[in-house]
């Protein structure tokens, strides 16, 4: 046999070996998430009760399921509670021009769900997210294996894919995995064929030749991106490297083309919401969420659940976090942008490099290739890179997503595009690197995402993430929000300011004061309040509170005890004998402005750090009925300045 031909037989055997791998390796997974979808207890996985957004997809999908309609009706409030006995917590809803009720989030992911839902029931939506899963592995593996060893492609896809924080919603009712799966595989029809070579010509051209190969894959791509672009506008600079790489190549007409199918799509499916609720905007207008009755005092319910709840008598109104105009409040450049840069990068809850650790390695592999880096890449890495800062000045303080998600949801959908950037890969070094680095923070919730789902904030506490800084520009949807008893608790001063506890580390305020647990270190974000002031004409006008400084009290049991506080500012160590009590003061930072929307006030933000060497249990110590492991007692009482 000649050179050139164990050469060809040597190519025909590994293109061979790597559709072989490829196949039965995703044809196994699509089997097992497939049986896991049919077979899991739904209900019971998710403790019997919703967590986000999920009640209004859940009401929606079945509607569209059993119904065949968009509307609210009394029988979706009603099917809810077949399954679920705490009925739809956190539903939205919003009034349409036709007074009728309809449900305030896009309809596009549970009418994609709705035939699984009508065949499978509730799992149906998690038969759909497994069939997308397997899809996103094919897509992966496929344009990785385009150019780089198989078996080297197949880890850093299954890196991408599994350790990361995409499986935490893969298991939940939401839009975010959805528009993450379509992203990605509308990149990957725009991109495998710049990385696989030309369509070869030829009378008999196979599906995969028309549709992968030949421009043709461009229009699927702009079909899949404007579906993204309905479920989340802010998606809508995902379409730009598309048309600047066609623009670059003085291809016009194919440009015009993606932006037309784009532009179409997007406009159809605004349209259709237009035609069902009256309205364009599928959460503007007048919107409401709505949760159970409770003993506060609140008014809740749900419309439709007796004669007397409605939506104008029960709910509470709501307004999107996201608006220029915060951007153009004081501060919002100078001093909420770059804290939110480094919150982005390396939050606790939300850090890019922390929860989309492959696609940091896939950015680190793209700038040190010194060969095959495409200009489509780069203009992919800015999309990736633009969508992130539009997002930080879009949504200055919620940028990850409301109700204290997992992770930063809100740019999941944009996680995809970043595995385009993958060089060629001979070795998979790169993948099990990727697979170590990001399981040290996301195996945790990875291995069981029903309970990272339901306790968003556990995994925080410990290991690792307690040497990250928390995102105090986004104390309102931090994941310890889902927790009444450890947020907004009032402490000391006049007025008082309220403390988040964000770790296990302090055990429940106790009147004015708490106890941080023995041998630990907690961490504690302070919110100044805002304080009224009633001018002459009786009129109340909120002022902003600074904290200039704070005055600790401390005081230890019946062991001595060495006690570190750090502001941020100041560092003070107090050694303290059994018994005894100190008071001295520190200086604070300046603290993070924190403004939710222009016309409200701004309140300013902090932490504080509070560490204590030794504990003791009362019980074993004089009897009590007290089994708390006990470090120092800890009052604070803040000194405000009016801030400038």
């Amino acid at each position: 046999m000649t050179t050139i031909d164990t050469s060809v037989a040597e190519r025909l055997h590994g293109r061979s070996l790597a559709w072989r791998l490829g196949a039965s390796t995703t044809a196994a997974i699509g089997i097992v998430l497939l049986a896991w979808a049919i077979s899991i207890d739904f209900v019971k996985a998710s403790n019997g009760g919703f967590f986000g957004d999920a009640a209004t997809y859940y009401t929606l999908g079945h509607s569209l399921a059993t119904d065949l309609d968009f509307e609210y009706q009394r029988d979706d409030l009603a099917r809810v509670w077949e399954e679920f006995p705490t009925g739809p917590e956190g539903l939205f809803l919003k009034r349409g021009a036709d007074s009728q009720l309809y449900y305030a989030k896009a309809y596009i992911y549970p009418l994609l769900a709705a035939p699984f839902i009508r065949l499978f029931g509730t799992n149906g939506f998690l038969v759909f997210h497994a069939l997308l899963m397997t899809l996103c592995f094919l897509c992966a593996y496929s344009f990785l294996c385009a150019r780089s060893h198989p078996v080297s492609a197949l880890i850093f896809a299954c890196a991408f894919l599994f350790v990361s924080l995409v499986p935490i919603y893969m298991v939940q009712i939401g839009p975010d995995f959805f528009i993450f799966a379509i992203v990605l595989c509308g990149y990957y029809f725009w991109c495998y064929k710049e990385v696989a070579g030309p369509a070869p010509t030829g009378p008999r051209l196979s599906w995969r030749t028309r549709w992968l190969l030949a421009p043709q894959s461009d229009m699927v791509a702009a079909v899949l991106l404007g579906i993204g672009t309905f479920a989340k506008p802010t998606n809508i600079l995902l379409i730009a490297p598309l048309l600047v790489s066609a623009a670059l190549r003085h291809q016009w007409r194919r440009a015009f083309t993606i932006s037309a199918v784009f532009g179409v799509v997007v406009a159809a499916l605004f349209a259709l919401n237009i035609a069902v609720t009256g309205d364009w905007n599928y959460q503007g207008g007048e919107r409401k969420t709505f949760y159970s009755r409770d003993s506060t005092g609140f008014k809740g319910g749900f419309p439709y659940q007796d004669e007397t709840s409605t939506f104008d008598t029960v709910g509470l109104g709501r307004v999107g976090g996201g608006s220029f105009n915060v951007l153009f409040t004081r501060d919002a450049l100078l001093e909420v942008f770059p804290h939110n840069l480094g919150y982005f990068l390396l939050g606790r809850h939300t850090g890019f490099a922390i929860y989309f650790f492959p696609a940091l390695m896939a950015i680190i592999m793209f700038l040190g290739a010194t060969r095959d880096r495409a200009i489509w890449q780069w203009l992919t890495l800015a999309v990736g890179v633009g969508t992130a800062v539009v997002l930080l000045l879009y949504m200055p303080f919620t940028w990850s997503g409301g109700g204290g998600p997992v992770g930063n949801r809100y740019f999941l959908g944009t996680y995809g595009v970043f595995l385009f950037l993958v060089p060629p890969m001979q070795t998979a070094v790169s993948g099990l690197l990727a697979m170590a680095i990001s399981g040290l923070f996301v195996a945790p919730i990875a291995s069981n995402p029903f309970f990272a789902t339901r306790n968003p904030a556990e995994h925080s506490k410990t290991g690792l993430f307690r040497w990250l800084p928390t995102e105090l520009t986004m104390v309102n949807d931090l994941p310890v929000n889902v927790l009444p008893t450890r947020t907004r608790q009032p402490l000391g001063g006049t007025p008082p300011v309220f403390a988040y506890f964000i770790d296990d580390n302090v055990y429940n305020r106790e009147v004015d004061a708490f106890w941080v647990k023995g041998k630990s270190t907690a961490d504690i974000l302070l919110r100044a309040p805002i304080a009224p002031e009633t001018q002459a004409a009786g009129v109340q006008e909120a002022r902003s509170l600074r904290i200039d400084k704070l005055t600790i009290i401390l005081e230890t049991g019946p062991r001595p005890n060495r006690v570190t506080i750090d502001t941020g500012s100041e560092r003070r160590v107090v050694d303290m004998a059994a018994g005894s009590q100190q008071t001295f003061d520190v200086a604070m930072t300046h603290g993070v402005p924190y403004k939710y929307h222009p016309d409200l006030p701004t309140n300013y933000v902090y932490m504080l750090s509070i560490s204590s060497s030794t504990g003791f249990v009362p019980m074993f110590e004089n009897g009590a009925a007290d089994s708390r492991f006990l470090g120092v007692m800890v009052r604070v009482i803040p000194h405000y300045a009016e801030s400038q």
